[in-house]
C-alpha cells in the first residue's frame, strides 16, 4: 500500500464510452489518459447488454442501463490504442493483477469476476502503454497515432486525483490540439460545465462529454447512462462524420 497508488480499472465503464466512440468517422485510434492497466482501451473486444439490446457475443457482457438515446448498433473499429499513466500496471503481472484486484471492494464479486476476464482478454492482445504524466508525455503518443483514424483522447475519473493547476494545464493544453477529439468522464466539480439538468438521483454521478459538450450523467462503474445532451450518436451504424 505504501508503494502503490489507487488505480482502479473497471471495463463496465467501456459501456460509456462505446455509444460515443461508435458514433465517430470510423476506424478510430485511442489513448487513455491515467489508463491504470489499459482495460479500458478495449471497448471494442467487450460485449455490450443495453436493456434488451445484445452488442457482441464474447463471454465477457458488460450491462448498462440506457435512458435517452437508442443502444449503439455497432462497436467501434479500434486500429491503434495507447494509454499513459504514472505507473501503469500490467496484467501479465501477477503482482500487479493481485493489486487490481485488491482494489476492488470485498463485496463486489461480480467486479472482480468481470476485472478478470477483462484481465484475459487484454493479456492475449498486450497494450501499448507508457509512464509519465498527462500532457508532458501525451504529445509523443499522439504523434505515433495513425493519420488515416479518427484519433481519441479520454480519460474517465482520473482529473480528480490530479492537482489543481496540473488539471488546468492538461485542460489548455488539450483544448489546442488539432486533430484530437476528447471524451472525459468526470465529476461535475472537476470539470465544470454551464448549465447542466439536475442529475437523475442522489447517487455520485460523473458527467459523460464530447469536446466539452455535457452529453450525459453516468454511474460510476458504468451501470448506467441518462442522456440529455444532443444526440451525437445518431446515424452511428455507419461512418458519417460528427
Amino acid at each position: 500500500m505504501m508503494a502503490r497508488a489507487t488505480q482502479t480499472n473497471e471495463p463496465g465503464r467501456c459501456a460509456l464510452l462505446v455509444p460515443v466512440l461508435a458514433a465517430l468517422p470510423q476506424p478510430v485510434a485511442l489513448i487513455e489518459v491515467g489508463a491504470s492497466a489499459g482495460l479500458c482501451l478495449y471497448p471494442d473486444k467487450y460485449t455490450y447488454r443495453y436493456g434488451e439490446h445484445l452488442l457482441g457475443d464474447g463471454d465477457l457482457v458488460l450491462d448498462c442501463d440506457l435512458v435517452g438515446i437508442q443502444p449503439p448498433s455497432r462497436r467501434p473499429e479500434v486500429v491503434w490504442r495507447a494509454g499513459l499513466d504514472l505507473s501503469p500496471l500490467d496484467v501479465r503481472d501477477p503482482g500487479d493483477l493481485a493489486w487490481l484486484d485488491a482494489l476492488v471492494c470485498p463485496e463486489h464479486a461480480e467486479r472482480r469476476e468481470r476485472l478478470h476476464r477483462a484481465a484475459a482478454i487484454v493479456a492475449a492482445d498486450p497494450r501499448h502503454l507508457v509512464r509519465g504524466d498527462l500532457a508532458e508525455e501525451l504529445s509523443s503518443l499522439i504523434a505515433q497515432a495513425p493519420v488515416e483514424a479518427t484519433l481519441v483522447v479520454f480519460h474517465r475519473s482520473v482529473l480528480y486525483q490530479v492537482p489543481s493547476d496540473r488539471r488546468a494545464a492538461f485542460v489548455d493544453f488539450i483544448r489546442r490540439l488539432d486533430r484530437v477529439r476528447w471524451v472525459a468522464i468526470e465529476g461535475p466539480d472537476v470539470l465544470p460545465y454551464v448549465d447542466l439538468p439536475p442529475p437523475p438521483d442522489d447517487t455520485v454521478l460523473n458527467v459523460l462529454a464530447l469536446d466539452e459538450v455535457p452529453l450525459a450523467w453516468t454511474r460510476g462503474h458504468g451501470q448506467a447512462l441518462v442522456w440529455f445532451g444532443p444526440d451525437v450518436t445518431a446515424g452511428s451504424g455507419g461512418d458519417a462524420a460528427m
